[in-house]
């Protein structure tokens, strides 16, 4: 870890994460918003490895005391496992006649030649 004043901060992070690797309320035990670690993270590689490290540790350790393995990882590691849905947008595009293009909500006035 770089040496700085938040290591003693970061360590008691990571005592935490290890037992129970969620964010949030890691950083409620010393006293941080989320944004500050994800900050943390991207200042310190070394930081940023070992809370990786631990959710992996932590779900190798927990996964074969669970019985839906795929709930587990869809909660810890839901940004690899989670179910993903897709919305289909298509939407239908109306043939319109002449008459339904002559009868639109223009202000101009039409005219028609012949």
């Amino acid at each position: 870890m770089i040496d700085d004043e938040r290591l003693p901060l970061k360590i008691k992070f990571l005592e935490y994460f290890k037992e129970l690797p969620i964010q949030k309320l890691a950083c409620g035990v010393i006293g941080r918003k989320e944004d500050i670690i994800t900050l943390w993270k991207k200042e310190d590689p070394d930081f940023s490895d070992q809370i990786e490290l631990a959710k992996a540790e932590w779900a190798k350790t927990h996964a074969r005391r669970v019985k839906s393995q795929e709930w587990l990882l869809e909660r810890v590691m839901s940004n690899h496992f989670k179910e993903r849905k897709e919305l289909d947008v298509t939407l239908p595009i109306p043939l319109l006649g002449d008459d339904d293009v002559q009868k639109n909500n223009s202000t101009q006035e039409t005219t028609t030649t012949e």
